[in-house]
């Protein structure tokens, strides 16, 4: 457990720390994006990155049940807490795509998607040592561009998706690539759904 000054339990440390490692696996997720080793080669890796992201959730879940003050809402701290985990869950689950659909290569979107979703984490530990220092009103321009990204992912899954349908290949390919995009996508809603609760807490304290 993790303590600050005064001795109570510091969850925004906590979800700063979450945060970071949620980058940590955004960011191995890029290199198995560009490497030249198949993807697959990087799942246990992100494994164990996604397991340590659970044990600050469930750090912070733990923190919430021994105490009665804390420094936002905590109904904000548990979603903060809960959708951060959902980001790291779905870039080890689009890393586990690859190991059970057996793909063995990568594209141009994938690559992209990576580099949204490396991006995206990188504005949402910003965001949360903003929040630490109650820098509030400067939050929003991390969730902004959040968003944006986040709108950035449904087009290259429109894409994607829509050059499947017009080159089409072997069926299981297409299926492959089709679940990976939307899995992908998925996770950048996770973020926005992050971005989201922290504009909501910068409009109740700013």
């Amino acid at each position: 457990m993790i303590f600050n000054k005064k001795g109570d339990i510091d969850f925004l440390d906590l979800l700063i720390q979450s945060a970071e490692n949620t980058l940590k696996g955004a960011q191995m997720f890029r290199s198995a994006m560009m490497g030249n080793e198949p993807p697959a080669t990087y799942l246990e890796s992100l494994k164990e990155i996604e397991s340590k992201g659970d044990s600050y959730t469930h750090e912070i879940f733990k923190g919430l049940n021994k105490v009665f003050i804390t420094p936002l809402d905590r109904e904000d701290i548990m979603e903060l807490a809960t959708h951060l985990d959902d980001v790291m869950d779905g870039i080890e689950a689009s890393i586990a795509r690859f190991d059970y659909l057996n793909i063995t290569f990568t594209n141009d979107y994938m690559k992209e998607f990576a580099e949204v979703l490396v991006k995206s984490c990188e504005h949402m530990l910003a965001a949360f040592k903003l929040l630490a220092k109650k820098k509030y009103m400067q939050i929003q321009e991390h969730t902004v561009h959040i968003n944006s990204l986040e709108n950035e992912a449904d087009r290259l899954m429109r894409e994607g998706i829509r050059e499947i349908f017009t080159h089409p290949q072997d069926p299981y390919h297409d299926f492959k690539l089709k679940e990976l995009y939307e899995r992908l996508e998925q996770t950048t809603d996770c973020c926005e759904d992050v971005a989201d609760i922290l504009d909501s807490v910068v409009l109740r304290y700013a």
